[in-house]
């Protein structure tokens, strides 16, 4: 006579799990069973059943390796994206200024004078400045 408890623990002496060994166990009258009853249940569960229920584990660790993969791949493009948007952004940033100050030095020759131009261009510098600096 055994309790579902001690019978759990019979069955991990043979290797198996406690969730398995509770399957197993799933319909067997605790009260009546001996040594030889825990024998033959798990012989039956490990048959078909747990054949099925290890493949099924396979498939969703399987699953969970392709889905994690996929993260990484979707995050790896996104920051490659990023990292290609931010430098085409910074580049047309160095364009339209430059156009800006070439048109402004131009018209400060007829004596164009713009505060807000003087500003952008001063700024523009600034941030140039502290770009080189991290790059270093």
């Amino acid at each position: 006579m055994f309790s579902k408890q001690q019978s759990i623990e019979f069955a991990k002496q043979y290797k198996w799990t406690a969730k398995d060994a509770q399957r197993a166990f799933v319909n067997l009258n605790f009260k009546e069973a001996d040594e030889k009853d825990l024998l033959i249940a798990m012989a039956e569960f490990a048959g078909k059943e747990l054949l099925a229920r290890q493949r099924l584990q396979a498939g969703q660790k399987t699953q969970v390796t392709k889905k994690t993969k996929y993260i990484k791949e979707i995050e790896q493009d996104f920051a490659q994206k990023i990292s290609e948007y931010d430098e085409n952004l910074r580049k047309e940033r160095s364009l339209f200024v430059g156009i800006i100050a070439n048109l402004y030095k131009f018209g400060k020759t007829f004596g164009l004078r713009d505060p807000w131009t003087e500003t952008l261009l001063s700024q523009y510098e600034e941030y140039l400045s502290g770009e080189k600096k991290d790059v270093a």
